[in-house]
């Protein structure tokens, strides 16, 4: 079963909001780091708009994984 890139995009961002929540981060904050509008980022966790490359290896600064981890989508995390 092959997955679309639209699904990728929402398994990417559920990703992103899972572990923005476990640091215990709301959007605003992670998105004032990202210099993007926590808007957008919502738009980002539900799937309908995605990060650049370089914003996704900012994120995962901020949230202290490897950028890899944003993209396992092997297990359910929400």
């Amino acid at each position: 079963m092959s997955v679309t890139i639209n699904e990728k995009k929402v398994m990417l961002g559920l990703n992103i909001s899972y572990y923005r929540k476990a640091r215990s981060m709301t959007q605003t904050e992670l998105a004032e780091q990202l210099e993007i509008t926590s808007n957008y980022l919502s738009q980002v966790e539900r799937g309908s708009k995605i990060l650049s490359v370089a914003k996704i290896f900012r994120a995962a600064e901020i949230l202290g994984v490897d950028e890899k981890d944003f993209w396992d989508f092997s297990r359910n995390k929400n």
